[in-house]
């Protein structure tokens, strides 16, 4: 297998792209991870996924694995900044998973986004925009961005001016444009972030398509269960059990 670093947007951080040696041309699958954001956890970037995805190379997969800048490197503040901030990151992500296709080994019609935390709530928009991914993993998501922004960040605007302003943006509103395809939802019962509230209230908009599961543990969704029924369910929706 090969790790590269590369870059999808002149703007953006760098990226990995994790690859299989010796891929035919349009034969393999295809994945782009976004990781979570915990202030300071080693994988609060693009490492996160960075071992799961060596394990898909070695079932033929090729990944690319994004680094976010908003709110990594970023505080939200304001209405005019937070919107701009969170359309550089959708741009990015668009970009990465044109970068995807645009592989010689990546067959265009099997292709998904796993993420976590804000790195799904970001894939849920593009999901719903963009009809060629197969499917979508959302790990601990929440269900709307001020959710998070204004308890966590000092924001300078009225919050209910705020909370309309990102709700084009919100998750639940994308997951009922994307409704037809396979969704995957994982949540943890011990969140100190996601309520049960939160997780049905996602999963209703996620729709009948939509399988949610929960697991005996933190926000982190470090938990064997969950990891190993994560890429159960990318296997079966990439065809990777019938190779």
């Amino acid at each position: 297998m090969i790790v590269e670093d590369i870059s999808v947007d002149q703007a953006a951080l760098p990226a990995y792209l994790v690859r299989p040696d010796n891929a035919a041309p349009g034969s393999a699958p295809g994945i782009v991870f976004f990781h979570w954001v915990e202030y300071g956890s080693p994988t609060s970037n693009r490492t996160e996924f960075l071992e799961e995805a060596k394990t898909f190379a070695e079932d033929g997969v090729v990944s690319i694995l994004v680094d976010g800048s908003f709110p990594w490197h970023e505080a939200p503040q304001s209405i005019a900044h937070d919107t701009e901030a969170l359309d550089a990151d959708l741009a990015m992500l668009r970009k990465a998973y044109q970068a995807l296709l645009d592989q010689p080994a990546v067959d265009p019609s099997r292709t998904m986004f796993v993420g976590h935390d804000f790195g799904a709530m970001y894939q849920s928009v593009v999901f719903a925009d963009d009809e060629r991914p197969l499917a979508l993993v959302m790990m601990a998501p929440t269900a709307r961005w001020a959710d998070w922004f204004a308890k966590y960040w000092r924001i300078s605007d009225d919050l209910h001016a705020y909370s309309a302003a990102l709700e084009p943006y919100d998750p639940v509103g994308a997951l009922n444009r994307a409704s037809g395809r396979p969704i995957l939802l994982q949540f943890a019962d011990k969140d100190q972030y996601v309520s049960g509230e939160v997780a049905d209230a996602i999963a209703q908009a996620a729709g009948r398509d939509a399988e949610m599961r929960h697991y005996d543990a933190g926000h982190d969704l470090e938990n064997e269960e969950a990891h190993a029924d994560r890429v159960s369910w990318v296997k079966n929706i990439l065809g990777l059990d019938a190779q």
